[in-house]
Order: structure tokens, then sequence, then C-alpha cells
């Protein structure tokens, strides 16, 4: 049972969609595309016919590319006491002549379950983040558009497993930035919140057991083959973030990079939360090198 429940807590996801672009003024398509194993995945273009692009993969648990939310369903914990609504920065990108690309990683939102029910940590999703590049790349509207790349906690775990595989992001000309918001792998938060070794140990084998995976795995020895300016944002109050982890994947990375500390809440949402109130740092990175 308790295997179970720590399982859950790691890879338990689905989180509705609670928010649309038109609720801020925005004007947006409705999108879907496939990945290479054949989960459709859904999202939005906001603010379409721009000729520059952000696309966003979002975090994992209770999260969708909407942002976070407290939906009605019984859960172990409320990581935040409010929604945190990811169109509010997205609307300040449209303001900078952005396209955003913000779609639902497989197993949450509207998008499909995948091959495994639960989140997979980035070592499926980042079929997800291959798909939603080829996407806009594939698209005639959009085949020359230069790309931002935001990638947010498993979000960006699924980017860095995204290179150094058959059609890997390194060979992409038009992604030129990437922001990496709070990176973390799930056996990382599970020791921070002093989960024994040997609880985490069995939590595992009953995720791969159900079909699932190895949540315990870092995705640090793909993090050198980003090859695109990589701005790191940190909250350095957080938790749940492993910091001397947080310093390996800066050091990691082999490319012109910064690293940014913000001092905000003492919760690891707070960093969330940080990016969609404050997304300047973000516009800055992306305005040094997204460009038409």
């Amino acid at each position: 049972m308790i295997y179970r429940m720590l399982a859950n807590l790691a890879t338990k996801t689905r989180a509705p969609l609670f928010d649309n672009p038109a609720n801020w003024g925005l004007a947006y398509e409705d999108v879907e595309f496939k990945t290479s194993d054949a989960v459709t995945l859904r999202g939005w273009l906001v603010n379409p016919g721009q000729d520059k692009v952000v696309i966003q993969s979002h975090f994992g648990l209770f999260c969708c590319r909407s942002g976070y939310t407290n939906d009605e369903k019984p859960r172990l914990m409320r990581a935040w006491p409010t929604d945190i609504p990811f169109l509010k920065h997205i609307k300040s990108f449209a303001e900078q002549g952005y396209t955003t690309l913000a779609y639902d990683l497989r197993n949450h939102g509207e998008s499909d379950t995948g091959p495994s029910q639960w989140s997979c940590d980035g070592q499926a999703e980042y079929q997800d983040v291959q798909a939603a590049v080829k996407f806009i790349t594939s698209h005639p509207e959009y085949k020359d558009a230069p790309i931002g790349m935001l990638d947010i906690c498993m979000g960006s775990s699924a980017m860095a497993l995204a290179h150094g595989v058959p059609g890997g992001l390194e060979h992409v000309d038009n992604i030129k930035a990437h922001v990496v918001i709070q990176p973390l792998y799930s056996g990382m938060w599970l020791r921070r919140m002093r989960i024994p070794e040997f609880m985490i140990r069995g939590a595992v084998r009953h995720s791969v057991k159900r079909g699932g995976v190895n949540f315990d795995i870092a995705p640090i020895d793909r993090v050198k083959l980003i090859n695109k300016p990589t701005m790191l944002i940190q909250n350095k109050n957080d938790p749940i973030a492993d910091m001397d982890y947080i310093k390996k994947y800066y050091d990691e990375l082999q490319v012109e990079k910064e690293m940014v500390w913000t001092d905000v809440g003492k919760g690891r949402i707070d960093g969330y939360a940080d990016l969609t109130e404050h997304p300047e740092k973000v516009i800055e990175w992306f305005g040094c090198y997204v460009l038409p």
C-alpha cells in the first residue's frame, strides 16, 4: 500500500484544462498532432500568425497547458492555494510578438493516454517535445520561424532526453534558445521529502511493475547535448530541489548560458507562480536569440 501511494504521488498526473486563451483576450487555434509512438497531443496556438514561436512544455503533477489547478478530485496534497494560470505569461509573450504553442503532455490535460497511463518523468514525454517541435517546423506558416523553448520542470527532463536520440533536438536549426525552469526528477523530490531509500526503491518497483518507469533516473547525461543558449531559473528557497543537482545541471551545459536564482516563497510551486507573474527574464533571454 505504501509503495503504491508513493508511486502515485510521483506519477499520477491527470488534471483538467481550466482556462482558455479567450479568457485573456487572446486569439488562438485548437491544434492536435501525433507523437512517434502514435499518442495524440492537443494544444493551442496562441496569438497565431507571428514570425517567432515559443513552445511551452509544462511541469507534471496536476498541471496542463493552462497551468496548475486545484481541481476537485481527492489528492494527497495541494501544492498551492489557487490556480496558476500560465496564460498570464503567455499573454506577455503575445505582447512581444510571439506565437506560443502550449500543449498538453501525454496523460495530462486533453492529450491522450500513452502506452503507460502514468507520468514517465520525461522518459516517454521526450517524444511529446519532439512532436511539438516537428509540428511547428513542418507547419507551412511556421516552418522557418525561430523557436524559443520554455521547458518547465518535467518538461525540462523531457527536453533534455529529446537530445541524443533519432531526430534529436540538437539537429533542429529553428530552435534558437531554451529557458529551463526548476529541473527535477521524481527520485530527487521524494528524497527531499525525507522518504527512506528502501521505500523509494519499493515505489520504483511498483511503478515499473504496473507499466510505468523507473522514475529515479536523472536525465543529467543528456544535458551536455543541449546545443542552444540556455537560461536556467531556480528559486533558491525551493525545499524540493537538490541545489547540488541544479548546479550540476548548469555545469553540464556546454553552451552560452545564464543561471538565475530567484528569491521568492518557500514552496516548490512558488517558482512556477513567479514565472507567470514575472516573465521578464524569459522574455529578455528569448529577445536576445529568438529573432525573425
